[in-house]
């Protein structure tokens, strides 16, 4: 599975390089696309050719979702975005799944993430809960001074400088954590939407990460329709193959800080 993201990855970055406005939304679409399809695979969800039809249709409809969710992002709409966002997310979820696109709408707050059904289910919602989403906000809390709720999203802050890492040196004023945002305090607007557009990078990887039986609880049957329950461990693989591929490129060619500096900032990293 992580081959397949990484070729997968590797794949759009040449032509996220420089990329406009235009290339980073053929890229959500055809990369959220291809996405939707591996993890139905993954989950053992196509069993007919309309399957696979489905999941790069609905998968397109998802990464244009994310686009727009970044556009607004990027003009400080950071509500409206996320909500879009988590929309786009939902629908990759389901369709790799094996359900209806909208059967089910979820929306992500720190490593939980709660699933409303509108289908005939044993449950009105549900909870999973994504492993690389806890270690991200563990690290996000030990780096930074305060961590707010702000903009329907826990995003944190910080008083100093953050210390280089990961190649890169000088002032660095944000840093994201899976879909957890952190600016320092006093940096400028565009930098704290850049840091979303991460965080919005992350739900997307997290919205086709795939559902394994084996991290899942099935509780005994009730004669009643449940409000909520719990049902899956996610373990983050498609953020976790991200990490590794983008962390042996050089700062200024991966893909996720090309995106964020054009649609933030509007320049190259």
């Amino acid at each position: 599975m992580r081959r397949a993201i990484a070729i997968l990855l590797l794949v759009a970055t040449p032509a996220a390089f420089a990329a406009d406005v235009r290339k980073i939304r053929l890229l959500n679409i055809s990369a959220q696309s291809a996405a939707t399809l591996i993890s139905a695979l993954i989950q053992h969800k196509i069993h007919r050719p309309t399957d696979a039809l489905k999941c790069l249709g609905y998968g397109a409809a998802s990464g244009y979702g994310f686009y727009e969710a970044k556009l607004l992002a990027r003009r400080g709409d950071v509500q409206s975005g996320w909500i879009v966002a988590n929309v786009a997310g939902s629908i990759s979820e389901n369709t790799a799944a094996g359900r209806g696109p909208i059967d089910q709408l979820g929306y992500s707050i720190g490593p939980a993430r709660i699933r409303f059904s509108f289908v005939n289910a044993d449950s009105y919602a549900y909870v999973d809960f994504n492993a690389y989403e806890a270690a991200s906000l563990v690290t996000a809390y030990r780096d930074n001074d305060r961590m707010r709720y702000r903009s329907g999203m826990i995003a944190f802050e910080r008083d100093s400088f953050y210390p280089n890492q990961n190649g890169v040196n000088g002032r660095i004023v944000g840093i994201t954590y899976g879909i957890f945002p952190g600016v320092y305090t006093h940096t400028v607007t565009s930098t704290r939407n850049h840091e979303v557009i991460h965080a919005m990078q992350a739900l997307q990887a997290d919205s086709v990460d795939p559902s394994f039986r084996f991290l899942s609880y099935e509780p005994a049957r009730a004669t009643e329709r449940r409000i909520i329950r719990f049902e899956f461990v996610k373990l983050g693989a498609f953020n976790l193959a991200s990490d590794v591929v983008t962390g042996r490129q050089q700062y200024r060619n991966r893909w996720n800080e090309i995106e964020a500096y054009r649609l933030a900032q509007n320049r190259a990293p």
